[in-house]
């Protein structure tokens, strides 16, 4: 009877504190709703972020090892609606939905728990995504990895919404990689930069080694995919093409070397994806992938910034069987048709780009433009 009374006062206990600590939030919270006409970030999101997380690792101290996740985050949604921190009332989130914060998405990868949390921020329609990995040791939850966005500088703070968090297997060393996709958050247009980073994790802490950001489609859900490996890197989206704002597939692929990642091909799943990709890179970027110099010039007089033009007639297979023909009709401009080698799977190289049609190019593909399954879109 001692024992169960002993539990009774310690799980009564370890809610009296949670309690408390929701409380506080709350405390914190609510004043910033006077801020509503802030632009950007404030320091005090930091406090809220700090304090937000440290509630939910009190929850994390009774979740077990095979916990129900999705019991989890319910339980969490519910807890922060009774204390009226979500913005039920679109109108009272205007301009701004600083002051109140969004659901939190619980998950799990490779025997890792992925909690995500999102505070109000001073960006119309903006929530502030953060994101905690942890892993269960010594008989408890304990967190292994954190990435939050505290620089509120301009110019320095990108908040974002996290679409996937992924975890890699452990390396021999027992690190592993973590890779975050995301975007920025607020009432956006169809192109908006992607942030796709990279660390290292491991007993010692973990170092940042992937930092890029570039143009991507962010109409379709998800926007962008990924998979990491202990020593590779690959992601997919939907990049602005030339096609009178038709988009085209891209690929971005990194082989990591314990603290470094250099990216290597395949930059598109098709040989039309590879065309408008090899045309918005720069020549120094190119180059690598042409087989003849002379294409430079070729290069530098295609380059569109404008997405005005398209891909009017199918892939044609050449005599050579490893290379296509592409035709492309920018505006203004006569056709010009691109031979692309498929070296491998997804390994191309511009061999030849000319205004007139080649003869040698006669026999239409369409197995060459469909995409291939290369990442699950819940993966």
């Amino acid at each position: 009877m001692r024992a169960i009374a002993f539990e009774v006062f310690l799980l009564c206990s370890l809610a009296a504190g949670q309690d408390q600590q929701l409380a506080t939030l709350t405390k914190t919270l609510i004043p910033l709703r006077d801020k509503s006409s802030t632009r950007g970030g404030i320091p005090e999101l930091t406090t809220v972020k700090h304090q937000l997380r440290d509630w939910i690792e009190s929850r994390l101290a009774s979740f077990p090892e095979n916990g129900d996740e999705v019991g989890l985050s319910n339980d969490l949604q519910s807890a922060m609606g009774d204390a009226k921190l979500f913005c039920d009332d679109p109108s009272d989130c205007i301009p701004t939905p600083i002051g109140y914060l969004d659901q939190i998405l619980v998950s799990r990868e490779r025997g890792f728990l992925i909690i995500t949390s999102a505070v109000g921020t001073g960006i119309r329609c903006g929530y502030d995504l953060s994101s905690y990995v942890y892993e269960w040791k010594a008989n408890k939850w304990q967190r292994f990895w954190e990435s939050e966005q505290n620089d509120y500088k301009e110019g320095a703070y990108h908040p974002q919404t996290v679409h996937a968090v992924h975890v890699s297997d452990a390396a021999p060393d027992g690190t592993r990689l973590i890779l975050t996709l995301g975007t920025p958050p607020g009432c956006n247009g169809a192109f908006v930069p992607l942030y796709y980073r990279l660390w290292r994790a491991g007993e010692r802490g973990a170092n940042l080694i992937l930092d890029k950001s570039e143009l991507i489609n962010d109409e379709t859900e998800p926007p962008v995919i990924g998979r990491v490996t202990p020593d590779d890197l690959l992601i997919e989206f939907a990049a602005e093409g030339t096609g009178y704002g038709f988009t085209h597939k891209a690929l971005r692929h990194y082989e990591i070397h314990v603290a470094t990642a250099m990216q290597t091909d395949p930059i598109a799943p098709t040989a039309r994806d590879f065309v408008e990709e090899w045309l918005n890179a720069p020549w120094t970027e190119s180059a690598s992938r042409a087989e003849s110099a002379t294409l430079r010039e070729w290069h530098a007089k295609l380059h569109r910034d404008d997405g005005q033009g398209d891909y009017p007639d199918p892939a044609l297979r050449c005599k050579d069987s490893a290379v296509l023909e592409i035709a492309t009709h920018f505006e203004d401009s006569p056709k010009h048709y691109f031979q692309v080698r498929m070296k491998e799977p997804l390994h191309f190289t511009m061999v030849n780009i000319s205004d007139q049609h080649s003869s040698d190019c006669t026999q239409s593909d369409p197995e060459a433009d469909k995409q291939p399954v290369l990442l699950p879109a819940n993966q």
